[in-house]
């Protein structure tokens, strides 16, 4: 019966690495989002960002961003070429996140 614990045991350390991995990577591709933001509006302050959608096949993040200033919108994010779209005019917001609700 002992021999069994041995392959549960792994089996779960497996899944821990796996889950955990990819808890730390989405988190680490929302602070990197909020800092993209940041920058690109000229704000001192982090962006907060909230309402996230994975859009394209899990290539692409659609979500609603917030300043300290009272400045809000929507941004896409694809993940594939790192680059940022800002506001609901953006024709990559547009093309990519039409479809999700207001």
């Amino acid at each position: 019966m002992h021999n069994l614990w041995i392959p549960v045991v792994a089996i779960l350390a497996v899944a821990g690495m796996i889950f955990g991995g990819q808890a730390y990577s989405e988190a680490k591709r929302d602070a990197h989002i909020a800092e993209l933001i940041s920058e690109r509006l000229d704000s001192q302050a982090p962006a907060e960002i909230s309402h996230l959608a994975r859009v394209n096949k899990g290539y692409g993040v659609c979500g609603d961003y917030a300043l300290s200033g009272d400045e809000s919108g929507r941004f896409y994010y694809n993940t594939a070429t790192e680059s940022l779209a800002l506001g609901t005019d953006a024709p990559q917001y547009r093309d990519n996140c039409h479809n999700l609700p207001e």
